[in-house]
């Protein structure tokens, strides 16, 4: 009888051992440069909402037709309900348009929001989550926090302003 109880003890115990560090591991927090795809194999909730985002259809043919190369910063925390909640809208969208004149890089940032410092320091990182939208290497426009409408829509907005003053 002890022995069947050791034996069960043991089998937990394992199994324990086992389960914590893959657990341990999906909630740490993801920082510096990301992936769109280590962002959603990180976190599970980030999948989920990717999948069932349904992007604006006219500000996906409007970013389909940009000619100009766009470099976009998005920082976010896997820790931080508003990347939650807008980011996979913003992942979703990119994959849309897999367009090869759209560099993206992701960048995970702390909960004290800061690290990576060199990254917050450059852009001048308040807010999570922030996407900074760069053109000729130059800013042209940023979404903090939260959009004013859906992400991608932002996005367009901002080009579109920019456009705007360029002309």
């Amino acid at each position: 009888m002890n022995s069947a109880r050791l034996m069960i003890l043991s089998v937990i115990i394992l199994f324990g051992v086992m389960i914590i560090p893959a657990t341990a591991q999906s909630t740490a927090n993801q920082v510096g440069p990301v992936t769109a795809e280590e962002i959603t194999d990180h976190d599970r909730i980030f999948s989920i909402y990717v999948d069932r985002y349904d992007p604006d259809r006219e500000a996906i043919e409007y970013l389909s037709s940009q000619e100009d190369s766009l470099v976009l910063y998005i920082f976010f925390g896997n820790w931080c309900r508003e990347s939650k909640k807008y980011i996979p809208g913003l992942i979703k969208t990119l994959k849309m348009l897999d367009s090869d004149l759209i560099e993206v890089t992701y960048i995970g940032v702390d909960e004290q929001k800061k690290y990576p410092e060199s990254f917050l320091n450059k852009f001048d990182i308040k807010y999570i989550p922030t996407v900074v939208v760069l053109k000729g290497g130059f800013e042209i426009g940023r979404i903090e926090e939260k959009p004013q409408r859906p992400i991608e829509s932002d996005l367009v907005q901002i080009l579109k302003r920019h456009k705007g003053q360029s002309n």
